[in-house]
């Protein structure tokens, strides 16, 4: 992502020709673009994209399992006190 920013950003200086940026050669513009490029394409390939978000459920179901075995607690705890 960071990459990408970099990219559209140094393409927006390089077409508005604001300096030093309207110097430099458009292969060292483009570097960026090609280097998110390859990223993308080495995270599908190696399957970072798949283990990351794999991760990140199990990160959101494990909080969702903690949430709710704390409000059944509370509720229970509720309920032997009438």
């Amino acid at each position: 992502m960071y990459l990408l920013i970099i990219a559209v950003s140094l393409l927006m200086l390089k077409i508005y020709e604001i300096p030093p940026i309207d110097s430099w050669p458009w292969p060292h513009v483009l570097a960026p673009s090609l280097l998110a490029l390859l990223w993308k394409l080495w995270a599908d390939w190696s399957g970072y994209t798949r283990r990351r978000s794999r991760a990140r459920r199990a990160r959101k179901q494990s909080a969702r399992y903690v949430k709710d075995k704390d409000l059944f607690r509370f509720n229970a705890t509720r309920s032997r006190d009438r």
